[in-house]
């Protein structure tokens, strides 16, 4: 199996205090019919938490564009909000930022979780994806209550 991996300077800049980085922006694994894109937990520290939702989405979404893959290729989502920022106020203002990038039936599985900080100290919210970018197009069941 073939690995890409991407280090940081391909498309953020990493940190001023290291020289150099040693851990990747994304890794790609390469499979038969797909590619496996996990991506480093990604933040923003301009505006309140859903703009920053938005700026880590549309940064992730360019870079997906860039290996070939959209928005409706990711599998899941994991946010990890400072727990001074999680309510259920903070996780609808999520939800709407996000529906702004997903469209039903690709929604990703997603996981909320409560940290007590974020390594960049103005971020409210660090975000983790994982796509699967298939060499032919999708698929798509959706299953619902209403489904056996």
């Amino acid at each position: 199996m073939r690995k890409t991996v991407v280090l940081p300077k391909w498309r953020e800049s990493p940190s001023e205090t290291l020289d150099e980085p040693n851990s990747a922006y994304a890794t790609i694994t390469h499979h038969d019919g797909y590619r496996r894109v996990m991506f480093s937990g990604g933040v923003s520290v301009d505006g309140d938490l859903a703009e920053q939702v938005r700026t880590v989405l549309e940064r992730r979404q360019a870079a997906l564009h860039d290996f070939g893959g959209s928005m409706d290729d990711i599998v899941i989502t994991r946010y990890y909000v400072r727990e001074d920022h999680l309510n259920r106020t903070t996780q609808a203002s999520i939800h709407e930022a996000r529906d702004e990038f997903f469209d039903r039936p690709h929604y990703p599985a997603s996981t909320m979780i409560g940290t007590g900080s974020l390594l960049v100290e103005d971020a409210l919210v660090e975000i983790e994806i994982e796509a699967e970018i298939p060499d032919e197009d999708w698929e798509t069941d959706v299953l619902t209550e209403e489904d056996p």
